[in-house]
């Protein structure tokens, strides 16, 4: 029984060990530089990059009214495009923190993603902060920013992440000894980070969830384990990546990303790195969640993957699950993942719609619709398609609908079906995220998610 004990106690001595340096921050300057952005034009109108959900965001809105033309809002008006200097501005702020003056100092030499946005604008930011009392907000909101801190890891399962993490790796990596922070804001709404401050403090910034604001902390077990994705996939890049940079040589000579990258933005090792991160995600659900419909969650993120660039995640993961049931040491996959990667990957090709993303509304016989592909697909016997009504040339509502009894060529390189739809002009879509259905190739590669057809009636 002694025996029992101590072992238990190192056990736990271990895990406790591995996650003692993890810490929840929602730093003053960090959110400063989030409120910013959320007040930008950008921030107000894009509905991806700043979270909007009530009421903070509404008492940002309100409490910041009086400073709405203030000429750093214009300054830092960034778009889609400039996702750079939107980035870099928000995750710099966190190198940041005020003097007993209450004016912003540099802590750290520390630059996200190449553009000095915050040390250029330190003047206007500066004024910003004195002109809009903003101080005062944030002290004015530290409650429900400690319940968000305090609540984190055990709405993102933190410790069963590490947990896990360390039970497949099975050593400890250089990375994951440093020490560790995981910087949140309520108003991140996308482009998650994961970077290294100086050699010993590594910070991710993902964005949380709408029921952890809320405080809707029990309920929803899937919303949950969708949620964890996003602190889950940046804490196993600490784990993933010191594997495979033992591994650089063969990933390059059998991961080619011509054949499995379509333009991620990711070069060379970080697409893999990318592949395998979300692969882990995958096992991990499968084995914490065993009665929730865990395929169905990693399908939504399969497609957001594919979306992304990573156009055989389906397949990378399928892989990896089956190699784990033989061996659980996520090392001892790298060799046959590689043996695989390099076999299949010549085979993997996305296919496209033929005669899609029309620029011009055409005629459509509903009662005789005909699709063809690129390649040959999966005969499913239904189909899901997205519409979105046009009035006006503009965009606006849009439906979802699913087609019975579609009839299929031989090659599989043709359907046909009956529309039925009261749109008179619409975009016909194909990509329908948040679902496990979808038109595959026969080679098990989702349709290219950008295509459409621009239709009338």
């Amino acid at each position: 029984m002694k025996k029992l004990i101590l072992i238990i106690a190192l056990i736990l001595s271990v895990s406790i060990a591995a996650q003692k340096n993890v810490k929840i921050e929602l730093p003053e300057s960090y959110e400063l530089g989030n409120i910013i952005l959320a007040l930008t034009e950008y921030g107000q109108t894009d509905p991806y990059d700043v979270q909007k959900i009530p009421p903070y965001y509404d008492e940002i809105m309100t409490y910041f009214k009086p400073v709405k033309d203030h000429p750093l809002l214009q300054k830092v008006n960034y778009s889609r495009s400039d996702w750079k200097k939107f980035l870099g501005f928000r995750t710099d702020f966190y190198a940041f923190s005020f003097d007993e003056k209450g004016i912003l100092k540099r802590d750290y030499p520390f630059n996200s993603f190449g553009p000095k946005e915050v040390d250029e604008n330190i003047e206007l930011i500066n004024d910003f902060v004195k002109k809009s009392n903003y101080r005062a907000f944030f002290k004015d909101h530290q409650q429900f920013y400690n319940t968000l801190i305090n609540n984190y890891k055990e709405y993102y399962y933190i410790n069963d992440t590490y947990a896990f993490l360390d039970k497949i790796v099975g050593k400890v990596t250089a990375e994951n000894t440093k020490n560790y922070v995981i910087a949140i804001s309520p108003l991140v709404g996308g482009q998650n980070c994961h970077r290294d401050i100086n050699s010993s403090l590594t910070v991710d910034f993902p964005d949380i969830g709408e029921d952890l604001i809320r405080g809707n902390l029990k309920n929803n077990i899937a919303r949950r384990i969708l949620d964890n994705h996003t602190v889950f996939s940046e804490i196993d890049h600490g784990y993933v990546n010191p594997i495979s940079d033992q591994y650089s040589k063969e990933i390059t000579a059998a991961f080619n990303l011509n054949n499995w990258d379509k333009k991620s933005g990711y070069p060379g090792i970080s697409s893999f790195n990318e592949y395998m991160t979300w692969a882990v995600y995958d096992l991990f659900i499968r084995e914490k969640f065993p009665k929730e419909k865990t395929d169905s969650l990693s399908m939504i993120y399969h497609k957001v993957n594919i979306r992304r660039g990573f156009i055989a995640q389906n397949l990378f993961s399928e892989k990896v699950i089956e190699l784990y049931k033989k061996n659980k040491s996520l090392e001892k996959l790298y060799t046959p993942l590689l043996q695989w990667t390099k076999k299949i990957g010549p085979k993997i090709s996305q296919p496209s719609v033929l005669d899609a993303n029309n620029s011009d509304f055409e005629k459509a016989d509903l009662n005789n619709m005909v699709l063809r592909f690129t390649e040959p697909m999966k005969k499913t016997s239904t189909l899901q398609l997205r519409l979105f009504e046009y009035i006006d040339k503009k965009q606006t509502s849009n439906t979802i609908i699913v087609v019975k009894n579609p009839v299929w060529s031989k090659d599989g390189k043709e359907v046909k079906f009956k529309l039925d739809t009261s749109y008179k002009n619409f975009e016909l879509r194909f990509y329908v995220y948040n679902s496990m259905s979808g038109f595959y190739s026969q080679n098990g590669i989702l349709l290219n998610p950008d295509n459409f057809l621009l239709l009338t009636q």
